[in-house]
């Protein structure tokens, strides 16, 4: 059975996360990454944006004045917010029992992420929509292939970049409601804050509304391990970041910092934190 490493990093910075998952991708391609199931939470809590997300309507001053970093990734999709969520990524390839196909890909690991949440009690199922959310900028509020949803109301979001044979997916699983921070930080000219809330509760869940309770990372982190070792027939050992990951994740984490500042911002610039 092949075997892949089991990485919790933590609550870190928007900036490393990113930077993190970038470095396991780019350290893959020529093999001197194995393959991994990372787990990781964000500290301060950040909004990411996909890499060709052009247009947003997040307001960066009422992010700044909430403590909320934004910072952009290397997947595609809409703006995610990782305020009381479990991110989880997975870094592999065709040859390591991953499909060559994004689709097949996003249903394998949805496998796994479904039979962890039915060792929680409870059943989901995969996104189908093709349809354009009319709120677009936020991914939530759009379960298409990749996301998970539990009765009509997504709650885990998943998006992917291929480098290579070699891919990163990486996705939110939403542990509390989010609904109060969206609300606060999306600039719309056509909902007021009370409806804006109620369109997003109408299509976002957490698990604490699914199980009925708060739930500690640790034991939804144990059921998206089995539950991922189920899927996709692999051993998950714990392990860590190698220096040269740790080496190679920091220095792309310098750049997505403008001019030293913790909060810069640029639209040109593809990675960088606001």
């Amino acid at each position: 059975m092949i075997k892949w490493r089991l990485l919790d990093t933590g609550a870190m910075p928007a900036s490393l996360n990113m930077a993190i998952d970038e470095a396991l991708l780019q350290l893959h391609v020529p093999g001197e990454s194995q393959p991994a199931l990372r787990f990781y939470q964000w500290s301060p809590p950040a909004v990411s944006l996909g890499y060709f997300q052009k247009r947003h309507s997040i307001d960066l001053t009422a992010c700044r004045e909430r403590g909320i970093d934004v910072v952009r990734r290397a997947t595609g999709g809409r703006a995610v917010l990782h305020e009381n969520d479990l991110t989880y990524s997975v870094i592999a390839d065709s040859m390591q029992g991953i499909p060559s196909s994004l689709d097949a890909a996003y249903r394998l690991l949805c496998k796994g992420l479904l039979a962890g949440f039915r060792l929680l009690g409870f059943g989901a199922e995969l996104g189908r929509e093709r349809v354009r959310s009319p709120q677009a900028d936020i991914c939530f509020v759009r379960a298409a292939i990749g996301d998970i949803v539990y009765q009509g109301r997504k709650f885990v979001g998943s998006a992917q970049t291929w480098q290579g044979s070699s891919l990163l997916q990486h996705g939110s699983i939403i542990l509390e409601p989010q609904e109060n921070t969206w609300s606060a930080i999306i600039k719309t000219d056509t909902d007021s804050n009370g409806s804006l809330r109620e369109k997003l509760k109408s299509r976002i869940i957490s698990l604490r509304e699914i199980l009925g309770r708060g739930i500690e990372p640790g034991e939804l982190k144990q059921a998206i391990r089995a539950g991922m070792a189920e899927a996709l027939q692999v051993e998950l050992h714990a392990g860590e970041l190698s220096p040269r990951e740790w080496a190679l994740a920091k220095g792309i984490a310098e750049g997505k910092t403008l001019t030293g500042e913790t909060h810069g911002y640029s639209e040109n610039q593809p990675a960088v934190l606001v």
